[in-house]
């Protein structure tokens, strides 16, 4: 189930946004790292200007194998961020295509879209902006996975085991990328 898109292929109408399958990414720790930051050249933007390839193309893998899986933030970057301007979505896409991800971002990208400070949605409580998520945009899904180096309770306030806990110097590691791949082996594949 698709939702119909605009020309440059964001969703028109966040109703029909019905996925199976989630993926929630924190991006430091996760796909920027103080690895890769120690790896840039000394002249290069010092802020995690680059995002890990080994990751993206792990979340390529599972984009690739799994039905409507849809990737959304939770990194703390896509605060105080609008979420209804078409242009800042397509800013949030094109940064990462151009880092190689191919899958498809939520609808909407972000948890918390509204940025609501309100009833225990802030950034502290990531847990619940994710069950927000669930609960409000995608209460069919079937599964989810998240990925933060972070602990934010997130086992206990959602339920389930479903936090990769990445490591905060090295971002996604081998061990956890065999791990997660080992919670979607029920997952529906592509064409099957």
């Amino acid at each position: 189930m698709w939702p119909a898109t605009n020309e440059i292929g964001i969703a028109k109408d966040v109703r029909k946004f019905d996925p199976k399958y989630l993926i929630f990414v924190d991006f430091d720790g996760v796909l920027a790292s103080n690895r890769l930051t120690f790896a840039q050249p000394s002249d290069a933007y010092k802020m995690w200007s680059t995002l890990d390839p080994v990751a993206m193309e792990f979340f390529n893998k599972i984009h690739n194998t799994y039905d409507e899986v849809y990737f959304v933030m939770t990194t703390s970057w896509r605060n105080n961020v609008p979420v209804d301007d078409v242009h800042i979505e397509h800013t949030v896409y094109s940064m990462c295509y151009n880092a190689g991800f191919r899958g498809h971002l939520g609808h909407p990208w972000k948890v918390n879209p509204n940025d609501d400070r309100h009833g225990g949605l802030n950034h502290a409580y990531r847990a619940r902006e994710i069950r927000h998520y669930l609960d409000n945009f995608c209460p069919n899904h079937k599964d989810y996975l998240i990925f933060d180096d972070s602990h934010y309770d997130f086992n206990n306030i959602l339920g389930r085991k479903r936090w990769i806990k990445t490591d905060p110097d090295n971002g996604l590691l081998f061990k956890q990328m065999k791990h997660a791949w080992s919670l979607t082996g029920g997952w529906d594949k592509k064409n099957a």
